[in-house]
Order: C-alpha cells, then sequence, then structure tokens
C-alpha cells in the first residue's frame, strides 16, 4: 500500500495523535504487509530520537492495529527535503536487508532490500528477495523536475540490475498523463527485461495508453487517487480540494511480479484505489451524491476523508514457498 499522508507531523491538519486514530483504522482494514508513507515532516530519522514520526507511526499505529507485527526500514534525508518518505513492513512476514538512495533531488529516492521469510529458508538457503523504491516526486506545472526525478531514478536502476528481480516501484508520482517523460521512462524501455509494469493497464488491461487523467479523469474514475475531499476548507485548509479529478498515485511491478518468475506473483486485478467506488469523482469521498460510498465500511470512508486528501493505492502479491532451493539468479546489484 502506497499513502501520501499530507505532511502528517506539522500541525496543519492536527495532531498526530489525533490523526493515528484515523490512521489505525486505515491499517486495521487495509492490513498491508508493506506500507509505503510519503509526506512525512521532515525529522531525525535516529530511531528512538525526539519527534521520530518512523517511530510514532510504527508505535503508535500500526502495532497498535496489530500488535508487535510491524518495524520500518532505514530513513533517510541526503537531499534535505521539508517532507520524508518511509517504508513500514510486516517483520512477521519480512526481513529489511537494507536502504540505498537512487536518487537526491528535493526529496529522497529510495531502493529497499527485504526477503521473504521462508520457513525452508534455514534448510534451502534460497533467498526470495523483494525489492522496494518508494517516490514522492516535486508536484505542479510544469512536469520538468518530477520528470528529472524519476527518469534519473530509472536510470539508476537500470544501471544497478542488468534485467529487474522482483520490483515494486510505489508512491506518488503526480502525473497528470501518461505523456510525461517521467511516467513513460518507467513503463518504456528497449530492453523489456527493465520496463515496469502499471497493472490496471498490464498485465489487468482495463485500459489502453494514452492515458490523460486530467483532462479525461471519468475514464478511470475507480483510479483516481487526487482528492479525497471537494472542500479547500473541510476538514481543515490543507492540500488540495475538487475531489477525486486526477490520478497521481501509482504502484508499478516488474516483469518477474507479472510472470511469477521468482516466488512473487502480482494477483491479477488486485490493484485498487482503496475508498474510490468509482462515483467520486468532483465529490468527498463520503459523499453521499450521487450515491453513497459503500466500498469500505463507513469509519473507514470517513477515516480517510480525515486522514489526507490523498487515496492510498493497493495490490496483493501471492508468495509461494520455496521448497527445491531452485529459483532464477537474482541479479547481481552493481555500484
Amino acid at each position: 500500500m502506497a499513502y501520501n499522508i499530507l505532511y502528517y507531523g506539522d500541525y496543519c491538519q492536527a495532531s498526530p495523535a489525533t490523526l493515528d486514530g484515523y490512521f489505525k483504522t486505515i491499517i486495521q482494514y487495509a492490513q498491508p504487509d508493506l506500507l509505503s508513507c510519503e509526506k512525512i515532516v521532515a525529522f531525525n530519522p535516529t530511531p528512538g530520537s525526539t519527534g521520530n514520526l518512523a517511530d510514532e507511526i510504527t508505535n503508535s499505529v500500526l502495532n497498535q492495529a496489530f500488535p508487535n507485527q510491524y518495524a520500518y526500514a532505514t530513513v533517510t534525508n541526503a537531499s534535505f527535503g521539508k517532507a520524508m518518505s518511509v517504508l513500514f513492513y510486516n517483520k512477521q512476514k519480512l526481513t529489511f536487508v537494507k536502504t540505498e538512495t537512487l536518487v537526491a533531488n528535493v526529496s529522497d529516492f529510495n531502493l529497499y532490500k527485504l526477503y521473504y521469510n521462508d520457513v525452508n529458508l534455514s534448510i534451502t538457503r534460497d533467498t526470495t528477495f523483494l525489492y522496494v523504491v518508494v517516490n514522492h516526486t516535486q508536484s505542479g506545472s510544469p512536469s520538468t523536475t518530477r520528470d528529472q526525478q524519476v527518469t534519473l531514478e530509472m536510470q539508476a536502476l537500470r544501471t544497478k540490475f542488468a534485467y529487474f528481480p522482483n520490483l515494486i516501484n510505489m508512491g506518488d508520482f503526480n502525473t497528470a498523463s501518461s505523456f510525461e517523460a517521467g511516467y513513460l521512462s518507467v513503463i518504456s524501455n528497449i530492453d523489456s527485461s527493465t520496463m515496469m509494469s502499471d497493472p490496471p493497464y498490464n498485465p489487468d488491461n482495463k485500459f489502453q495508453y494514452p492515458g490523460n487523467w486530467d483532462i479525461t479523469p471519468y475514464l478511470v474514475a475507480p483510479y483516481l487517487t487526487t482528492t479525497t475531499r471537494f472542500s479547500a476548507s473541510i476538514p481543515n485548509s490543507c492540500g488540495t480540494s475538487g475531489g477525486a479529478k486526477s490520478w497521481f498515485d501509482h504502484i508499478f511491478i516488474s516483469p518477474w511480479l507479472i510472470n511469477n518468475a521468482n516466488y512473487i506473483q502480482y494477483l491479477p486485478n488486485s490493484y485498487q484505489t482503496i475508498g474510490n467506488d468509482g462515483n467520486r469523482l468532483g465529490v468527498d469521498i463520503n459523499s453521499t451524491s450521487p450515491v453513497a460510498n459503500t466500498s469500505a465500511p463507513a469509519n473507514v470512508i470517513n477515516a480517510l476523508f480525515q486522514m489526507s486528501n490523498k487515496y492510498p493505492v493497493s495490490l496483493k502479491l501471492i508468495v509461494k514457498a520455496n521448497r527445491s532451493a531452485n529459483s532464477f539468479t537474482d541479479p547481481v546489484e552493481r555500484n
């Protein structure tokens, strides 16, 4: 699950303590094993330090919802940005290996390496790795800065890997259309082994390119992520208004995840924008017009309205136990 949590920590919306209750409700419903949170107010990333918002979310949200289940990957702010991203994970299912900053340009674009806690690992010694990139690009027009950010990130990934392993690239890309150079750098490449896919387009085939989500949002209504709120002042004056009107947040997946190449596979048609029933175009997430939103329980819909102006996006992965110690070779990580 990827979720822009709208300057969590700056008190513009509310105190973290107030928001934590809403966030906990969302987590109890979504139950993510991997959670990227974008647009957290910059904080001292040292674990246990005063004001560490990764600790706050882990202790007061995630592990309140599911005790002793979550941890977070090493946090960075090499770009000295005013907002940071954090990757949280279910430590009962995954073990964190390392964080590597691919690009530090306004925000940090990090590559996280984890592996699946396979019950057979002590016998097979054949590790199933999963790599995750978390994005929060520059918003607004023109798209020059975010195009550069994502293009540099993808260049770094293609330099690092001759072919992509089990790899997810997720977060808030701020993309207005599939024409943008940053978006194209993710889904297009001469070498198909380093192309990534936006699941509703491929492999689910719900849509065909090109897509201009700002101009024709009604064509992708169930997948719009900006915004959960119609008003610029209700429930607060933070973030953007106008109701669902564009598709900024995505989760891209590598060919291995589509093709079940190495023990992890994307579950077809599992990609969703949580809380968007396809009837939110230009209205609040909790509006009863044109119809009441029953895509999630009412308390979850209300929590999404209060928590952020962004809808979270999610997908499901099927993980198969490795009993044979027989797997494709992960690509060498080049420096």
